[in-house]
Formats: structure tokens, sequence, C-alpha cells
């Protein structure tokens, strides 16, 4: 396969170029020497998948390598005391992507690869640190599967259909909140299909190497951005369009630009790296927007968290420990005069955990399982908006959530653990 530079951007000339090198096929042409290390790298980025990594982060240590796999459940390091093999792999990889192997400067490039059967898109960063250089692999989204739609999420039908109801408005805004950047790009994606229609214009900015949308006006935008695709963004805004999708967290100066043209006549979907809908708007109050337009604008907030599943070759019953009770005091409390409906409720519930087994690899866990929380903006938040008080519409956001009701169903039904509710709701006197 030949080599190409067409891939990659350097993170401070301004030419960037979106268009990923193929190397899902680099096995059918390369040498055999260079196939142990396309190995390596095929085996590396498996393991991240089994762990439901969405980052592989290798760093030069004093003595050693650090290999460590970044999820929304945990974070893992393995120390690598022999890394010629790594280097080599890494070394081959640069060499694909760029003209040059050598620089001080910081490197972003492309590159599809099958990861266990499947042609994915991987980012791939090189920067330089005061031991050697770091390197960064981000998975971002399958090359060959089409975006989802709105139907495929996992939304309930009640959750959809305040989404339609949201997405018909004119004009407004709605934030997209997670913490995990894949996750939010391929709802964005989702909901600009969604407003695709014959007589809207929708713009959408992604990421370089995005899926191409139907009927929509895409443009690649790195991050941070180059000086030249923050002009091409802020032309095609003034182009005048009646949706904007953001898939990707935008630069910290272009957000508060689309709020504003929530204002006006155009619907904003904003992606935004954040875990609760209270810590989005906290978000944008930060950035200098207004609470007084954020309250004019601002429909509602999508939240996306994903739950680790317990293992169902090994799943077991388990009983609340104190923690766990105390999880269930916050949220499945004891209603007065109603102590039957609640022993009720408690012997139908099956609380499980994983005893670990070769299947999960003695973790437990089973798959990824995505939650949505559609928080809608009501009078009362927007009242506290108007009238600058943030802190109580904060609160009342929080108040808001249904986020831990759906825990404590599955957590009821076995397929996560308390401990995973906890992690992913704790509760009020828990929170800093």
């Amino acid at each position: 396969m030949p080599r190409s530079s067409t891939a990659t951007v350097s993170l401070h000339p301004d030419h960037a170029s979106e268009h990923p090198v193929d190397l899902c096929h680099v096995f059918d042409s390369c040498t055999e020497s260079d196939r142990l290390s396309w190995d390596l790298l095929r085996e590396t980025v498996a393991e991240a998948q089994r762990q439901h990594a969405h980052e592989i982060h290798i760093e030069p240590d004093e003595d050693c390598w650090r290999l460590r796999y970044r999820s929304p459940f945990n974070f893992t390091e393995i120390r690598l005391e022999t890394v010629a093999q790594y280097q080599s792999c890494l070394t081959l990889l640069e060499s694909y992507l760029w003209d040059s192997t050598h620089s001080d400067l910081p490197k972003r490039g492309w590159f599809g690869f099958i990861v266990q059967s499947t042609e994915q898109l991987l980012q791939f960063d090189v920067v330089p640190s005061a031991r050697g250089y770091t390197y960064l692999i981000t998975f971002l989204q399958p090359l060959k599967t089409p975006p989802p739609r709105l139907d495929e999420l996992a939304m309930t039908r009640t959750q959809q259909t305040k989404i339609r109801e949201f997405l018909s408005q004119p004009s407004g805004m709605m934030l997209i909140a997670s913490d995990v950047t894949h996750a939010r790009a391929r709802t964005a994606r989702a909901l600009a299909q969604e407003l695709v229609a014959p007589d809207k214009k929708i713009i959408c900015v992604d990421s370089p190497g995005h899926p191409l949308l139907p009927r929509t006006t895409q443009l690649a935008m790195d991050t941070p951005p180059t000086t030249q695709q923050v002009q091409n963004w802020t032309a095609m805004c003034r182009l005048g369009c009646d949706a904007i999708i953001a898939c990707q967290t935008l630069d910290d100066g272009l957000i508060p630009e689309l709020s504003r043209i929530a204002t006006e006549h155009t619907f904003v979907v904003q992606s935004v790296r954040v875990k609760t809908a209270a810590d989005a708007i906290a978000r944008l109050v930060s950035l200098g927007v207004r609470s007084e337009a954020i309250a004019r604008s601002l429909s509602a907030v999508v939240v996306l968290r994903q739950a680790q599943c317990v293992c169902q070759y090994c799943r077991e019953n388990q009983i609340p420990n104190d923690a766990g009770t105390e999880w269930l005091a916050e949220y499945s409390p004891i209603k007065p005069n109603n102590i039957n409906d609640w022993l009720r409720h408690r012997m139908r519930a099956s609380f499980s955990h994983g005893s670990g087994c070769n299947r999960c690899n003695h973790t437990g866990m089973g798959k990824a399982l995505e939650i949505y929380d559609i928080v809608p903006i009501d009078d009362a938040v927007k009242d506290a908006l108007y009238d600058s008080d943030i802190r109580y519409a904060l609160t009342l956001l929080q108040e808001q959530t249904t986020l831990p009701s759906q825990l404590l169903k599955l957590a009821q039904e076995g397929i996560i653990t308390l401990a995973e509710a906890i992690r992913l709701a704790p509760i009020k006197s828990s929170k800093a």
C-alpha cells in the first residue's frame, strides 16, 4: 500500500485534510517483517474494544512505557518493559500517515483499520513530551455502518416523541450531554437526519472522517479548529439555514455564537462534554452565555450515559451492602403508611453481580448499555434563569432527572450492579 500524507493535520499549521488513510487491507500487501507490527496494532485495538475503551494511551516513562485503556467505566494500565515491538509498530503507522516521522510539533491523523471484523475509523495523535513521544489512539465510528436514525437509538418511544416535539420548533437549542465523544456524535447525527426535510437547509459540523449524511451541508472541523475551519464555519452559518448541528464539542469561542443564532430563526443542536443537564447549563454560563439567552433559546438537554451490564454467564444474586442500602433509601425510600407495597417491591428485586468467568475475562462485566435522559427546560427553570438565579435553576434540573429511576429498575432486574447505579447517579449527600 502506498504511503500518503493526505490524512494528516498538524495542530499548528492551517493545512488540515479530512480524508483518512485506508489501512483496512494493509495485511494483504505488507511485508512479512511489517506483519508483526500490524498484528500488534490489531491485538492492541481489539483489547481496547473488549474493555469498551474509547481511547488507547501509550506513554513513555523513566524505565518503561505505559499502555493505558480508558473507557467510561475504568482506566486500566499495562506496564511495558520491552518497548521495541511497540516502537516499531507506532513508527510504521506514522510512516503511512506522514511523509516524515520526525517533528517537534504535535501531529494528528486518521486511518481506517479492521477491529474485530469491523472496519473502524481511528484517530492517531503524536505529541512530544519530556521523555519522548506520547501517543493516543481514539475510536471514532465504523466506516461502513451508516449512522443510526432516531428510531435506532436506545430511547423509549416516549423519549423519541419528546425529541421530535423539540425538533419541530422553528428556533431554539438542544444540548447533547455525554462524557463519551463518539456517543455524542452518534446521537447528533441521528437528530440531524430527523431534521432533514425538502423545505429545510441543514448545516452539520463534524469531526474529520465523518460519515456523509443525506441532504445536509457538512463541514469537517478538528479540535482545536484551524483558522480556515473557523472562517468556513462562520461563513456557512451566515448563509441562512433552518438548523445547525454540532456533532462534536466546538471550540469555546464558537459556542456563544451558536447560542445567539438559536434565539433567531434557527434550531441548534450542540454537543457538550459534561455528564448532567445541570453541568450543561453551567458550562454555557462559564463560556459567557447570559442566563437570559439560555432561558430564551434552550428547549432540553439530552443526557447520554453508558452503563456496564453484569456478565450474563456468571451472574449471581447479591445482597445490597451499606452503600447500596443507602442509595436505595435515597431513590427508593419507604413511603409513609405504605410498608407492604415497599416490601413487595423489594421482594421482586433481584440484585446481581458477576463472579467472573472466562467469557468476561474474569471481570464479571458484560456489554455496555446506553441510557438516555431527556431533561426539558420547563417554566420554573426558565424563570430562575431570567432572574439570574443560576444556582436555583441548576437545583431544579438536578431534581428533574430520570436517570436514578432508570438505574433503579435496571439494578432491580439484575442487569447492572448497584455499584454501577451508584457510580452513574451518586446520592445527593455524596455529590461535591
